[in-house]
């Protein structure tokens, strides 16, 4: 062969596709594989849904209830209920539809259903299928309006123009997260006690307002499923993790009433070689059960008043792979959530057991939520293949699943109900959507937290001027210090809080009155009572629960500027002009820092919930007309920034009676030379708007300053 042809046979063989690489999953590597046929399994075939309730074992005291099974309900993996107690739950048809997963990521078969209970019997006796064509969606959340569904790559929101309970308007709100492994994608949009919608495996959180989403960061938690305690807590896991806890909406440092599950045992009723490394010996015990936890997921908290004296609180965490949800009690103490006590019952095969347990090797519990009964609902993936096909170890897991015929079939699921035999459930159907805003502030009392949740959300949500006056009454003296809490933050999402509010509940007998006072006392940053709320906060700093206090010293540095959000110092600005604009660059740098830092931060990009950002801003880049304005005499929001609305702050206090014109010219200075102004602001033009306006004493309103050129 000549060089030329030899050069071209070369070429032409490099461009031929690559041999397929071996099949081989993570865990590939055979270490001692057990021989799963030493262990009875059981039967590995469906349990029909009516026989299903004979494979369980439960707590003494309460039993299992079916509250919808295949084909009423298809592959649930979460649900929420909206303010009438109907439950929406999100079908991720398309999951594994067999051992290789093959066309997941393109099979548009998701949906969103509406599971009524029409009789009141306890059961779903009818299914609306609200939205169809979906791809592995995995999250829903109630919003004014409509509902928010998360379908990778997007949050959606869902309206129903025509009330048929059918999805006919779907609009895209936020970017959520990409395809890929569900329990190492982002997942849930839980609404909190904070107006915060927080979610697990992502650095984000969510807010819906007038349409549209709010988007902030937030601390990374977590794999698969997020809730809240009374008290906002959140609880997340992390599969081979029962539990870990955080204050994120108290803005704490991280280990701040940081509470974890210290053990990762499970105790199950049957063999569970069907893990991903069921090869290695530590992973199981000698008679094939799991010996521990490798899938936890979705928690639920108990947080009503159905179950016996001490299940407040409890945690409840499914464990597929053990086909299992187990039960944790904590206790509170001054330091925060005391040490867990993983509640065990005795069993007579294996001496103890989890809260619940099935022998059918297809339960597969994958979220848990506190209900609007007063029960704990379980939701059952019900199926063979639990591992994504990224697990599914080729020299083990997948010859297991195919031999025990755990492929098929498909289209299965259930949602179980926990209830307690002496206590049963409530059975008062919730009417919130149709609701009074009394009714509704009432609600804020009751003793089911799923009720005070929602009725709060509703109320800010209606932003009722009419309901203002009667949450600062509640917040102030409701009998329940839940009511008292839920208030609190029922006026911080309207934008209404006072004072004399914060003041009352800094004083509050309950802890955690006091800090949920502390935590909103930040909104009076941006208020002429500034100096006033440090002083009332610093009272709590030497509280002798150590949660107050270190939360109180905090808040103090906070509302001075001493601590700043998302601050790496001092603000980054061009060189100093010569001559008088940088001696004003730097006496303004002095007012910036005491007046301007804490609600606009050091860098300029505006602290969450309070003050829009000056960095890159189109109002700080236009006319100085209306930063003087702005500065002498205040202004009413809502703010529109670079195509971004902002409600925070709704107004914002003028600095004219603080501040002479030469240090207000010097202040917006330093601001347009930091964040993008073309000139110097002169103590001339400060006089002169001054005078010009000197009758003045509202802020002014948007639309007056955009009329300025």
């Amino acid at each position: 062969m000549t060089r030329p042809l030899l050069f071209l046979a070369i070429f032409l063989i490099l461009l031929l596709p690559a041999a397929p690489a071996a099949d081989k999953k993570k865990g590939d590597t055979p270490t001692n594989p057990p021989k799963w046929r030493q262990w009875e399994l059981g039967p590995s075939a469906p349990v029909p849904a009516d026989k299903a309730l004979s494979t369980f074992k439960i707590a003494p005291g309460f039993k299992l209830e079916l509250f919808a099974a295949e084909p009423m309900v298809v592959d649930p993996v979460c649900m929420a209920w909206d303010g009438n107690g109907r439950a929406w739950v999100v079908e991720m048809r398309g999951y594994m539809p067999d051992v290789a997963g093959t066309g997941e990521t393109s099979l548009k078969v998701g949906k969103v259903v509406v599971l009524e209970d029409t009789n009141n019997d306890g059961r779903a006796d009818k299914k609306t299928d609200y939205l169809t064509g979906l791809i592995m969606p995995r999250a829903i959340a109630m919003v004014q309006g409509g509902v928010l569904v998360a379908e990778p790559p997007n949050i959606w929101f869902c309206q129903d123009t025509d009330g048929d309970l059918k999805c006919d308007k779907k609009t895209k709100v936020a970017s959520f997260a990409k395809q890929g492994p569900v329990e190492h994608t982002d997942n849930g949009l839980v609404p909190c006690l904070d107006n915060w919608m927080y979610n697990a495996k992502s650095k984000k959180r969510f807010m819906f307002r007038d349409g549209k989403m709010i988007t902030s960061a937030a601390r990374f938690r977590g794999q698969w499923g997020i809730c809240q305690d009374d008290y906002g807590r959140l609880y997340s896991t992390s599969n081979s993790r029962y539990l870990n806890s955080d204050w994120e909406m108290y803005h704490s440092p991280r280990g701040f009433s940081n509470a974890a599950v210290r053990t990762s045992d499970i105790n199950s009723i049957r063999p569970n070689p069907g893990i991903n490394r069921g090869y290695k010996p530590e992973m199981l015990r000698k008679d094939g059960r799991l010996a521990r936890i490798t899938a936890v997921s979705g928690p639920g908290v108990y947080r009503a008043a159905r179950y016996p004296e001490g299940y407040a609180g409890a945690a409840f965490i499914p464990e597929p792979a053990a086909n299992a949800v187990t039960c944790h009690l904590f206790k509170e103490t001054d330091k925060g959530l005391g040490t867990a006590e993983h509640k065990l019952f005795p069993d007579e095969d294996f001496k103890k057991r989890e809260f619940l347990c099935s022998t059918d090797e297809r339960f597969r519990p994958v979220s848990v939520y506190s209900g609007p009964d007063g029960c704990i609902y379980i939701v059952d993936l019900y199926r063979g293949i639990l591992q994504h096909k990224v697990y599914v170890t080729t020299f083990y897991l997948k010859p297991y699943i195919i031999e025990r015929k755990l492929e098929v079939p498909v289209g299965m699921g259930r949602i179980y109900r926990i209830v307690h035999k002496v206590k049963g459930r409530d059975k008062i159907q919730p009417r919130l959507l149709s609701a009074s805003t009394v009714d509704l502030i009432n609600a804020l009392s009751h003793p089911n937290g799923w009720w005070r949740d929602t009725a709060q959300r509703l109320l800010v949500q209606r932003e009722d001027p009419k309901s203002v006056a009667p949450l600062k009454k509640a917040a102030t003296s409701a009998e329940n210090h839940l009511a008292r809490i839920h208030a609190l933050w029922a006026l911080e999402g309207m934008n209404a809080l006072d004072l004399a509010t914060i003041e009352t509940g800094l004083n509050d007998k309950h802890n955690k009155v006091q800090m949920t006072a502390l935590v909103v006392s930040g909104r009076m940053r941006a208020t002429p009572d500034q100096d006033k709320a440090i002083a009332a906060v610093q009272t709590l700093s030497k509280s002798k629960l150590e949660q107050v206090s270190k939360l109180s010293e905090q808040m103090v540095k906070r509302l001075k500027g001493e601590i700043i959000a998302k601050s790496g110092g001092p603000p980054k600005i061009r060189k100093m002009p010569k001559g008088d604009h940088g001696e004003a660059v730097k006496r303004g740098v002095e007012v910036y820092n005491t007046l301007c830092i804490t609600c606009h931060l050091a860098d300029g990009n505006g602290a969450d919930n309070l003050a829009p950002p000056l960095a890159n801003s189109n109002w700080v880049a236009g006319s100085p007309e209306r930063l003087i304005r702005i500065a002498l005499h205040g202004m009413q929001g809502p703010i529109e920034v670079n195509g971004s609305r902002y409600r925070h702050p709704e107004v914002m206090p003028g600095l004219g009676l603080a501040l002479k014109d030469q240090q207000i010219a010097d202040v917006l200075t330093y601001i347009r030379t930091a964040w993008g102004g073309k000139s110097q602001v002169e103590e001339k033009d400060v006089k002169r708007v001054r005078a010009t306006h000197k009758d003045r004493v509202t802020p002014w309103d948007v639309k007056e300053l955009l009329e300025i050129k």
